[in-house]
């Protein structure tokens, strides 16, 4: 698979516009990027960004998410607020620029709108165990890659 950097960054201003940014950290993040993917991967064998995905403790997640965030801050397309929680900080999202629609096709598009429709609510914890319970997750070892062949297992928007 190639990075589509265009879809990519499109997909994160997607999920910042729409999909309840109130709740949108980081962790969050991945997980709909995950979603995302393998979706698209199960049912039209392609991922939407082409990135790959890592076992780690929260889940699996983008290989390239911190360098095309990072590139979006730097290009003024983002902007990144960490707020105080806990022992640590918040990451929260905003948007500087629209998303750009058009860089994807209606099947994409239709993806999107479910993804945001059924997750906007959703707590990062509840989106992190649910991902701990699907095969693509659950056969892949710590810090090795997620293999897409196992995303018949995710029964969303089937």
């Amino acid at each position: 698979m190639t990075l589509n950097k265009n879809k990519y960054k499109n997909a994160i201003l997607y999920f910042i516009k729409y999909c309840n940014n109130k709740y949108l950290g980081a962790t969050k993040l991945n997980k709909l990027l995950y979603y995302l993917d393998f979706i698209n991967y199960r049912d039209r064998k392609n991922s939407v960004t082409g990135d790959f995905y890592i076992h780690n403790h929260y889940g699996p997640t983008p290989s390239e998410v911190n360098s095309v965030v990072s590139e979006m801050v730097e290009n003024k397309e983002i902007d990144i607020k960490k707020d105080p929680f806990e022992d640590s900080h918040a990451i929260s999202f905003k948007a500087l620029r629209d998303v750009d629609e058009k860089v994807f096709n209606k099947e994409e598009k239709e993806l999107l709108k479910n993804i945001c429709k059924e997750f906007s609510d959703w707590s990062t914890d509840k989106i992190v165990e649910q991902t701990h319970l699907e095969s693509p997750w659950f056969y892949s070892k710590p810090f090795e890659k997620v293999d897409y062949k196992y995303s018949s297992d995710i029964d969303f928007f089937e």
